[in-house]
């Protein structure tokens, strides 16, 4: 009950804080009715009609007054379309020239009043909460351990970015959870920063050790058995539980005993262990400490000459992958590759495996998966690849600075096992209010607000909970309340209303950039001074912690939601494994991350003369990399013929336009259109049948496609996209190149050539790239949206147009350089209005 007041309360304030709302000016187009009416109905209203509604428009039925940005927006799209020439589509009646010229400068004057009148009403911000990455990265400021994101609340359904408040959810179930996570925190939080760093040291596990003696003393026992059956003994006397048990070992007597002796005659097993059918991974374990940083080292080689990608072994943590490396050295040249971990909430121990990266499913039938992948599995020995020497765990390394809890406990002395502010109960209120002053983004709380905290934690204590559980359950409140979960920014009526004050605006730039709170430097800042705000934004572009910036921005507009809900076929892409299904991921981070570093174009999303590729990546595109010692991506370059280079021929981007199964040159058209072209398809009309239904026989996708385009209520849209996805039929549905596909029973060359509504054609992938090079400025335009919207917590309206053109015309002289983008869009005016 005592909760449920409690959220309550919480609605209440965020009722109160809810976005402010303007006044809307009414635009109106009934002056150029008479120009753009007569041309509509002509051209426009055959295909956008009550019957059939191409593209999801209707021409026939006009509002000529435009009072919302939706409303704007809808005849923005209509100028788009007419000025790009893509309407009305070929084959259709085209208007003169002429006539056209008239209709386009009609709308273009209203359009630009629209935008005018619309932009001094401005955007609404909706109030939201912190997401899971920011919560997390809120507690590592605070506490300096890490939450697993399945431990926060679930941010719901979102379709843009995990930041657009208006698609968060916040629930009495999610108050609860809030609140019992608070307090699971503050508990870990008193248990780690009342103890002293501890000193840096390596323990190293030796798996023959165990592994190998441990096989020794099993096959000694089953030859014991056996000399006892050949000798006439009894079940009972032989040491089986049952006469069932004793019929399956004997059964099984080649898995069990033959292949532990054949194993134990090779070489190196006394000082090491062969990842193989017999022993099919090596783990160790160690006590962590949650503030440090932990270094994985592995010492091994491989044996003989296997496949490539028998070289990749695959590292996995209790809960997931952490990642994969290359193994490059042999059992006589054992060799070191290394990798860097953190320990989050919750885990004591930090438990590490190590095996061959392939399928899940063939670890229990290795002579299977070793036939698909070298060919007779007669001929291969599946104790000839992994052999591994040793494991170690090094740590913890903490980082230079100490959490804020800390510095607010120990405030001018190290950390140690006791704080003034806990040996001094006069001291606890003070101590709740700096907490709280820090909780809530240095935002002062009232007297009366830490009285009422101070007062709950009295009570506790005469409840007869200890001094630390008693501020547990205080803090874990603190951490469930509003001035916590929610990036709040109420209207000072002393100032400007439409600009954010300086902690507000500290607090937004760097949730933008870090997804974390502000650093010291940035709250001090005066950012109402557009040289100190450049200075601040440029030293938040060079800090490590713009690594979140790309991570979150990058997972959400490359949506790998949708690529994590696709089922490969991995055992007919056995390669495909799920170490390279999250390393394929990893790729586009890197990858656009080495954009942002370097300050690349945003074109080169399309093409690039580089991938940033690690070793289990390289191997899945037969790419040399030439340092393998490492786990970590590295800029590949690639010869002036390659058919690689750019997003949209990355395995992730390409799975996406997959069913996994076969690859759809209708998804991948779509995608490129979306996320490079900012032209995103209109969703198909309801009830249009699937692609491929038409006919029962086994067909190209090709083939597929065009048989689809033969209906009318597709063809508009189709014909568009259908033919960038031609472009990319020579990667097939994980993103390897092909020349040919398997269609039923026969192989069918792959014909890639294609030519775009504007006329222009292409023969191959690469002349395709060359085709969308020339839209430059379209790929920079969806970033500078998409970026926008990250950063603003909404989506992007017709009114902020004159926005996005400005950011837009401050990069074009730069290239539309990756990080230019960033860097304009952290000062520019939208970022500091509250809407």
């Amino acid at each position: 009950m005592k909760n449920r007041l409690v959220f309550l309360f919480v609605v209440a304030v965020m009722v109160m804080s809810l976005g402010i709302r303007f006044a809307v000016a009414e635009t109106t187009i009934s002056q150029v009715k008479g120009a753009v009416e007569p041309f509509l109905n002509q051209y426009c209203v055959g295909c956008h009609n009550a019957q059939e509604q191409s593209g999801q428009r209707r021409f026939d039925q006009l509002d000529w007054q435009i009072e919302t940005n939706d409303a704007a927006q809808r005849w923005q799209d209509v100028l788009d379309q007419l000025t790009s020439g893509d309407m009305p589509p070929p084959g259709e009646v085209k208007p003169a020239d002429q006539e056209l010229a008239i209709v386009l400068d009609s709308l273009t004057k209203v359009m630009i009043d629209a935008r005018r009148r619309l932009t001094d009403r401005g955007g609404e911000i909706t109030l939201r909460r912190l997401n899971q990455r920011e919560y997390s990265n809120t507690i590592r400021h605070l506490f300096g351990f890490d939450v697993p994101l399945g431990n926060i609340p679930e941010d719901g359904e979102i379709n843009t970015f995990d930041t657009v408040g208006a698609e968060q959810l916040y629930t009495s179930a999610h108050f609860e959870r809030y609140l019992e996570l608070g307090k699971q925190i503050a508990s870990e939080s008193f248990q780690h920063s009342l103890s002293p760093p501890q000193r840096p040291k390596a323990e190293r596990y030796q798996p023959e050790e165990r592994v190998t003696a441990k096989m020794r003393e099993k096959l000694a026992d089953l030859d014991r058995k056996m000399v006892l059956r050949q000798q006439g003994a009894t079940w009972q006397e032989m040491g089986f539980k049952d006469e069932g048990e004793m019929q399956i070992i004997f059964r099984q007597w080649d898995a069990r005993a033959e292949k532990p002796r054949l194993y134990l005659q090779y070489p190196h097993t006394d000082t090491g262990v062969y990842i193989c059918d017999v022993a099919k991974w090596v783990s160790t374990a160690r006590h962590v400490d949650l503030r440090g940083e932990y270094v994985i080292r592995v010492r091994g080689g491989i044996q003989g000459q296997p496949n490539p990608l028998r070289r990749i072994i695959r590292v996995t943590g209790p809960e997931s992958i952490l990642g994969t490396m290359e193994l490059a050295g042999t059992p006589e040249k054992p060799e070191v590759v290394e990798m860097r971990v953190q320990s989050p909430l919750g885990q004591k121990h930090l438990s590490v495996r190590i095996r061959e990266n392939m399928p899940d499913h063939t670890i229990n039938n290795m002579h299977g998966y070793l036939n698909q992948l070298e060919g007779s599995a007669d001929r291969v020995d599946p104790r000839a690849a992994v052999w591994i020497d040793w494991i170690e765990i090094d740590g913890p390394y903490y980082p230079e600075q100490r959490s804020v809890w800390e510095t607010i406990l120990f405030p001018n002395s190290e950390t140690s096992r006791s704080s003034p502010y806990l040996e001094d109960e006069r001291k606890v209120r003070e101590l709740l209010e700096k907490f709280v002053y820090e909780a809530f983004r240095r935002n002062r709380p009232s007297v009366s607000f830490i009285g009422s905290l101070h007062q709950m934690y009295l009570d506790h204590l005469q409840d007869g909970l200890s001094q630390r559980d008693a501020l547990v359950e205080v803090m874990g409140l603190v951490l469930a309340s509003p001035g916590f979960l929610f990036l709040h920014e109420p209207l000072d009526t002393e100032i400007d209303g439409s600009l954010l004050k300086n902690r507000e605006f500290a607090n937004r730039l760097s949730y933008f950039l870090w997804s974390s709170p502000p650093d010291e430097q940035l709250y001090e800042a005066d950012l109402a001074d557009p040289v100190e705000l450049a200075t601040h934004v440029d030293r938040m572009l060079d800090d490590p912690k713009l690594k979140r910036f790309r991570d979150g921005f990058v997972s959400q507009w490359a949506e790998f939601d949708r690529y994590d809900a696709i089922s490969v076929d991995n055992r007919k892409h056995f390669t495909f494994n799920e170490g390279v299904m999250q390393d394929a991921k990893k790729e586009v981070i890197e990858f656009f991350g080495q954009l942002m570093k370097e300050n690349l174009s945003a074109s080169f999303l399309i093409d690039s003369d580089f991938l940033m590729l690690n070793p289990a990546m390289a191997k899945h595109y037969g790419i040399h990399v030439n340092n393998p010692m490492t786990d970590e991506f590295q800029k590949v370059s690639l010869p002036p013929d390659s058919p690689r280079g750019g997003l949209m021929t990355q395995a992730a981007f390409l799975t996406m336009g997959s069913n996994g199964e076969r690859s759809s040159p209708v998804i991948r058209g779509a995608l490129v259109m979306e996320k490079l072209l900012h032209d995103k398809p209109a969703p198909p009309p309801p009830n249009v049948p699937e692609l491929g239904v038409a006919t029962n026989q086994p067909l190209t996708n090709r083939e597929m496609v065009e048989l689809h385009q033969a209906q009318v209520v597709c063809r508009s849209c189709h014909g568009k996209m259908d033919v960038i996805g031609f472009g990319l039929e020579n990667f097939d549905s994980v993103g390897r190149w092909r020349d040919s596909e398997l269609v039923g029973k026969r192989r069918v060359s792959i014909s890639p050539e294609g030519r775009l509504s504007n006329g222009m054609g292409f023969q191959t992938v690469q002349d395709l790239k060359a085709v969308l090079l020339t839209q430059q400025e379209q790929v920079a335009r969806e970033l500078v949206v998409s970026i926008l919207t990250y950063a603003l917590g909404r989506t992007i309206e017709f009114s902020d147009a004159n926005e996005v053109d400005r950011i837009l015309e401050n990069v074009q002289s730069e290239g539309y350089g990756v990080r230019s983008i960033i860097r304009e869009v952290a000062l520019s005016t939208l970022l500091r209005r509250r809407g």
